[in-house]
């Protein structure tokens, strides 16, 4: 295995700081190279520390060790280290992402398979989860015995290409399942957040419904409700932007998950009857989860922009 600087390279949301911290030191007292981004301040003062931890996460470290949170899922430096990682993950496979995840965050299957195994913080101390972290960097380490190296017949293997259709344990209604309660958990999380420009984002699931309402000085700016099921088809997702109505044709939008053979993932496939986007993004080739989100959250803002004094 080629050296690399680090052993570890962690990546989370602030507001795992502390605990992460800790881990971080208990890592280095058991002798572990660590890229932790504090210890680069200096380093970096003045420079563009996103194209840097780019290339730690991709090819310079042993391990990615992303502390997955609501936080991190809602916060695009986070999201921008994980993809970094992911283009490493896809030419060195399994075992290079070293998942962590905080507290009953439900991370969507389009960012990390189901079948990856991973930890939760809150069954480990960070001192234990440091002695997990170093059993793997030992392992790697092979305790001084230098790596096989493969024969040119073993790397021609791993370069034939694999045919791109769907997994066979993939199903439209589980998918279906995963899309909304995404969006149920992005828009809370994000809620909060409005109110310090001044507006109030109520959200509310109800069953298979789930309602966003923005308010400033009492009155809504904003409304949207998004149905799983509905007057599409119980494989759709159907939604009503400034409707406001409980009447089930009250809707200007619908979405139904597809596998996508050019991306080899699952996507939604979107029409928008409103018009928003258009031109912006194609929305005949499919969304992720998280592109979803983003597209829903776009248009809310904007409408809100404009409704602004």
């Amino acid at each position: 295995m080629i050296d690399k600087p680090y052993d570890l390279a962690v990546s989370f949301a602030g507001e795992q700081r502390d605990y992460v911290s800790a881990t971080v030191q208990a890592c280095k007292a058991l002798g572990m190279k660590v890229f932790y981004d504090k210890d680069k301040n200096n380093d970096w003062w003045g420079g563009n520390f996103v194209r840097e931890q780019r290339s730690v996460y991709s090819s310079q470290t042993r391990f990615f060790v992303p502390f997955i949170s609501a936080e991190y899922l809602a916060k695009p430096v986070p999201m921008d280290e994980f993809s970094a990682a992911m283009m490493t993950a896809v030419k060195q496979g399994d075992g290079y992402v070293l998942p962590v995840l905080m507290s009953n965050v439900q991370v969507p299957a389009d960012l990390l398979h189901p079948h990856i195994h991973y930890l939760r913080a809150d069954e480990y101390t960070p001192r234990q989860l440091a002695e997990e972290l170093a059993a793997k960097v030992r392992k790697t380490r092979g305790e001084g015995t230098p790596p096989v190296a493969l024969g040119p017949t073993v790397e021609n293997v791993l370069k034939l290409r694999l045919p791109r259709v769907a997994h066979s344990d993939w199903s439209k209604y589980e998918e279906l399942d995963r899309v909304f309660d995404y969006l149920v958990d992005q828009f809370t999380v994000g809620a909060p957040q409005l109110r310090v420009k001044g507006f109030i984002c109520t959200v509310k699931r109800q069953g298979d419904r789930l309602m966003v309402r923005v308010e400033r000085l009492g009155e809504t700016v904003y409304s949207l409700d998004i149905t799983k099921g509905g007057p599409m088809g119980d494989d759709h997702i159907t939604w009503g932007i400034n409707q406001r109505s409980y009447s089930t044709s009250s809707f200007n939008g619908w979405a139904v998950p597809q596998w996508d053979r050019s991306r080899d993932a699952s996507v939604v496939t979107v029409n928008d009857l409103t018009g928003y986007m258009q031109g912006e993004v194609d929305l005949g080739s499919g969304l992720t989860n998280s592109e979803f989100f983003l597209y829903f959250w776009g248009n809310m803002i904007d409408r809100i922009e404009r409704a602004a004094p």
